[in-house]
């Protein structure tokens, strides 16, 4: 119950109860004072003092008095509690409409937020699902785009250790059956060993051993040269240069829209925090309205009054 009302009840019910024992010594007085009129219409003043039922009825007529006037008394010196009670429960009352007013206003405000951003919440679901969409078609450009690289590079070592090997391998066995069928290989030997007392002390067998290996070593080397000119990965690397530019841009591109994703995100993720505000607000609303009841100057007077009617009643 609200603290007014019930402080009121209670102040109600003890004046009720009050007037109710002062009518009930209502007509004992008006007896008595009826035989006090009576007595002092016979007896003189010496006879007054003299009588002693005469001076018993006055003494009891004076108590039954004394008990009105006491029990009257009671209800007056409660009054200006009430009247301060309900004098400070109109200000504080008025102070906290105004809080609930002002409250109420803000709930209006959060609401209105709310509602702004769950429009642009539906707004920006749509547009993280494109943006998951098109991070998906990158990532996949992107693997395409390893694969080409992985691929190339296997191509390039297929074809190394495949028909270039072979083609170094045939050529060599080319230059070594020439060499075999021919005795003698008429070739500019380009050696510092040729002048040396060695060679040309050397049998002519051996010089002429030795100029056909140095021969077959010349071409084979040729034949090596061809083969590493023909393998340089230089060959290949602007495809792989092209491929490279394709992915950084694959890379920067997805970089931008993670970007915008996270940044949406974000903003989703204020969805709890709006929501949170709004049933604060509300639940603050709530308290408001039972703040008259933990009022600590009204519960002081309801107290006073109580302890009042307690003692009185």
């Amino acid at each position: 119950m609200n603290i007014f009302y019930e402080t009121i009840e209670k102040f109600n019910d003890f004046k009720s109860r009050i007037n109710i024992k002062i009518d009930q010594l209502m007509p004992e007085f008006s007896l008595l004072d009826n035989i006090i009129n009576s007595y002092s219409n016979v007896l003189d003043e010496k006879s007054k003092l003299e009588n002693e039922q005469f001076i018993k009825i006055k003494e009891k007529l004076e108590l039954v008095k004394q008990q009105i006037e006491d029990k009257r008394s009671a209800i007056i010196k409660l009054e200006p509690l009430i009247i301060n009670f309900q004098d400070t429960y109109k200000k504080n009352s008025l102070n906290i409409e105004l809080k609930y007013l002002s409250q109420k206003a803000y709930i209006r405000i959060k609401e209105e937020e709310l509602k702004n951003y769950l429009l642009e919440y539906e707004v920006k679901l749509k547009e993280k699902a494109e943006i998951d969409l098109k991070k998906e078609e990158i990532n996949q450009e992107i693997t395409s785009l390893k694969n080409k690289i992985d691929k190339k590079c296997f191509e390039y070592i297929g074809e190394v250790s495949g028909k270039n090997i072979e083609n170094l391998k045939s050529g060599i066995l080319s230059i070594s059956e020439k060499f075999i069928k021919l005795p003698v290989i008429d070739k500019e030997i380009n050696s510092d060993y040729l002048k040396t007392e060695e060679y040309l002390n050397s049998l002519s067998e051996y010089k002429e051993a030795y100029n056909k290996m140095y021969s077959f070593m010349s071409e084979v080397f040729e034949e090596i040269q061809k083969f590493i000119n023909e393998s340089n990965v230089e060959n290949i690397l602007p495809d792989l240069l092209l491929m490279q530019d394709e992915l950084k841009k694959k890379y920067n591109d997805f970089d931008r829209i993670e970007l915008e994703a996270n940044k949406i995100a974000d903003f989703l993720n204020l969805k709890e925090s709006y929501e949170q505000v709004l049933l604060d607000a509300e639940k603050e609303l709530e308290n408001i309205s039972k703040l008259i009841n933990q009022d600590e100057e009204l519960l002081a007077l309801k107290t006073e009054i109580e302890n009042y009617i307690e003692h009185n009643g």
